[in-house]
């Protein structure tokens, strides 16, 4: 046996254009990446870690739940530094680099809050880590679609009991709602419920988590993710009409979330799907894509309308009126407004780490009267209070990088990865969307954004080290041939 080392299903061994010395064809011996593994229980781990809080008497231990797949993503970072298999070829892992500097040289400003700035630090390296471990692992095609169809299934699963909370609010609803939320605002189920068709009070539905209004994420995912895999090419009527109606119990699920911004997303994604259907010069395929997008729209419009009544009506029918544009000034843009006009002035270069968010809640100083704790409602926000103008910057270029490289490669019409960097490019966009309704990054949704751009690139890898490999074998089989 051979004493070069072997690839294995953990580590991707080496780089995207390899050059092996003469003894190469001794380390040819390619991993299997069919058989389920360690990165498909990370991406369930994602998600259904959300079960948990339905267990009678979870509240008490809420704060280690959501910490779990935190401390996977950190966990697995740390397991590839101590194999040597951490990599920064990941599209924008550089940035992200300079971001995690940035913050550390912040822990001097003399607004920090020492503990929570440090928490800080360790919360956004565990949110960045997959550009560090995820392009490692040895993804193959099918592995990859695998990935995608897990993280599908499981927002669907979410996103169904959702519908189901609506359906059979007293056998699906959790056993309790989340302590801190009600803490902070007693009044939150009674403000985030509405009344439906037959007098029945709707809360709004959680799906696999403890907040109302939770299911309208994971309705979103189901929704585009539906969509993009319903509208793939040389795939049989059935199975189309299987995953458009998956993609319809994401859309209703977000109308009875009452969550306008989601809805938003969905659409804006649909048009995406379609663009990139043009770029790869499929534009008779890109107008059914749009005549399908409407359709679903208003057939789950429909749905949610025949259980929540004129609430979840008059919701989305405001938006028609207004516009889009209008009606995120009258609501999540008023934030946008106060951050440009009046905060980007006081903290141009950062307000001190760990002012603001939960790491200010679990960790911070709260007497400190003198630098007393922030509220972000956008993750621009967010970022302004980190490290100022240069942070947005930063992790701008960085999402602005990993975006750039999904898209060429979803646009690519000769491309075997193209369906699966379309549904990237849609998960990337629906993450960033949500930065102006929220401060996404610092949930887990950032850890998917970094994890999917990661899985990608190392789908690209393991691509050219087989195709690389096969010509190798071919090669030494013709010199076998001619030499005998």
């Amino acid at each position: 046996m051979s004493d070069q080392p072997q690839p294995s299903t953990f580590i991707f061994p080496v780089g995207l254009q390899p050059e092996f010395p003469e003894a190469a064809p001794d380390v040819i011996a390619l991993p299997r990446g069919e058989a389920w593994g360690w990165l498909e229980l990370f991406v369930l781990s994602q998600v259904m870690w959300g079960a948990l809080l339905f267990v009678p008497g979870s509240q008490s231990f809420r704060i280690y739940i959501r910490a779990f797949p935190y401390v996977a993503s950190l966990t697995a970072l740390i397991a590839c530094a101590r194999s040597g298999a951490t990599d920064v070829a990941v599209p924008g892992a550089k940035w992200i680099l300079a971001t995690l500097v940035l913050l550390v040289a912040n822990l001097i400003h003399e607004e920090t809050w020492m503990m929570s700035g440090i928490a800080q630090i360790v919360f956004q390296l565990a949110i960045a880590a997959p550009v560090s471990w995820g392009a490692r692992a040895w993804i193959t095609r099918a592995r990859l679609e695998r990935m995608m169809l897990l993280i599908f299934g499981a927002h669907l699963l979410s996103a169904a009991i959702g519908l189901l909370q609506v359906y059979f609010p007293e056998r699906f609803m959790p056993p309790e709602f989340s302590s801190l939320a009600l803490k902070l605002n007693p009044e939150l189920l009674g403000a985030l419920s509405y009344v439906g068709t037959g007098n029945r009070v709707i809360t709004r539905p959680p799906g696999l988590s403890d907040l109302p209004g939770g299911a309208s994420i994971s309705g979103t995912i189901a929704a585009l993710f539906g969509f993009a895999l319903a509208m793939r090419a040389n795939q049989d009527t059935f199975r189309k009409a299987i995953f458009a109606s998956m993609a319809v119990i994401g859309i209703t699920v977000v109308y009875l979330t009452q969550v306008r911004s989601m809805l938003a997303m969905i659409v804006a994604g649909m048009l995406v799907v379609a663009f990139v259907r043009v770029r790869r010069g499929r534009v008779v395929q890109s107008g059914w894509i749009l005549a399908a997008a409407g359709i679903l729209i208003v057939g789950a419009f429909i749905w949610a309308v025949s259980l929540g009544g004129e609430a979840v009506q008059d919701r989305f029918s405001n938006i028609a009126g207004t516009g889009v544009v209008q009606s995120y000034k009258e609501n999540r843009g008023i934030f946008l407004t106060y951050t440009l006009d009046e905060l980007l002035s006081q903290y141009p270069f950062g307000a001190g780490l760990g002012r603001w968010g939960m790491m200010a809640l679990y960790f911070g100083d709260g007497g400190n009267w003198q630098y007393p704790a922030l509220h972000a409602e956008l993750q621009l926000t967010g970022w302004l209070y980190d490290g100022g103008v240069l942070m947005w910057l930063l992790y701008g270029g960085a999402l602005a990088v990993a975006i750039r490289y999904s898209y060429v490669r979803a646009a690519s019409p000769d491309d075997l990865l193209s369906d699966f960097a379309e549904m990237v490019l849609v998960m990337q966009l629906l993450i960033v969307g949500l930065c102006f309704t929220g401060p996404v990054f610092n949930t887990q949704m950032g850890i998917m954004f970094w994890l999917c751009t990661a899985v990608l690139i190392g789908a690209e890898r393991t691509l050219a080290i087989e195709a690389w490999s096969a010509e190798l074998a071919e090669q030494d089989g013709t010199d076998l041939e001619a030499a005998t």
